[in-house]
């Protein structure tokens, strides 16, 4: 296997927490819309694998927004996570969160202010303060912090989180690319490390549990120039570390999740195939697809995980 690159070379910058107790840790890959899958997963989980099971929760990209919502819901919530579960392809589906006619609007590409002002402040609230409660993992989103190039794991709390979830929901060319959070300039942590298992190993979790938008095989290739210019036109050293770093760590770290270092566990809840939806689509029919796979597939890693035997079918 190949060294992984350090994701995070300062000691000055937040870095997940040293394992304790039972060292078990949630992963949640983003993807965009993809992330409906992981919102059927962790819909699927509400009842019977709640997320105080781990230690630690990390979500990336999309995969923050699907994570808040299950961290923020303890305990069984049926009628809650029904909602959060809708969200996917009620909510997200037509032309109000992504639209090409949104720039000649004044808006970008992406609606941010729609999905987390209207969504989750309002219309599917998150009860932000559950996330500062004892009973609930610590929840770190994964962001790029555009000053130093690296990434870095920010505690999410009842007063940052909606702007940690803007920082980690900054896609290039689909959003402005950049939020401000705390006085500094953060966007996705996707564009330099996608799947941040190796930095969840080296903090000393030993079941990781990752939730992969795409199947666990699935190779990705280098970005283009071109790309990483419309990413970011005015940063550099920054169109060379995506270009050096995002399928580095993609593929690297699927490979890292097949073949785990003595002593750790990883389970994988990936789709056996390419889902029906790509960043972008909006589509209702395809979206909703895509939460049905990802709670069938939630309710068969959950067996998975609780060493637990299915029903037998009368």
């Amino acid at each position: 296997m190949v060294p992984f690159p350090s994701s995070n070379e300062s000691s000055n910058h937040p870095k997940l927490p040293k394992a304790k107790g039972s060292k078990r840790a949630l992963l949640v890959e983003g993807g965009g819309m993809k992330g409906a899958f992981s919102g059927g997963v962790l819909y699927a989980w509400n009842r019977f694998l709640r997320p105080n099971y781990f230690d630690l929760v990390v979500g990336v990209s999309s995969g923050a927004c699907a994570a808040a919502y299950y961290v923020s819901m303890p305990k069984e919530e049926p009628v809650k996570s029904e909602k959060a579960l809708a969200v996917w392809y009620r909510d997200l589906s037509g032309s109000k969160l992504i639209s090409f006619f949104h720039p000649f609007q004044g808006k970008t590409l992406l609606n941010q202010e729609y999905l987390i002002d209207f969504i989750f402040r309002k219309k599917v609230r998150l009860e932000s303060e559950t996330l500062d409660r004892k009973n609930v993992p610590h929840f770190a989103i994964a962001v790029s912090n555009l000053h130093t190039h690296s990434i870095e794991y920010i505690k999410a709390t009842s007063s940052n989180i909606f702007d940690l979830l803007k920082a980690a929901t900054s896609l290039p060319i689909a959003t402005r690319g950049k939020h401000w959070l705390n006085g500094k300039l953060y966007s996705d942590a996707a564009i330099l490390n996608p799947l941040p298992i190796q930095d969840i190993i080296e903090a000393g979790y030993k079941e990781i549990v990752v939730i992969m938008n795409s199947p666990i095989r699935h190779i990705s290739g280098p970005l283009t120039r071109f790309t990483s210019l419309l990413a970011f036109p005015k940063h550099r050293a920054i169109r060379r570390l995506m270009r050096k770093l995002h399928h580095f760590h993609f593929n690297s770290a699927r490979e890292l999740a097949v073949k785990p270092p003595r002593g750790v566990k990883i389970i994988t809840v990936a789709p056996d195939a390419p889902l029906p939806v790509k960043l972008t689509t909006t589509i209702r029919t395809k979206l909703y697809k895509t939460v049905l796979l990802g709670a069938k597939k939630g309710e068969e890693a959950m067996l998975k995980i609780l060493k637990r035997k299915p029903k037998k079918q009368k």
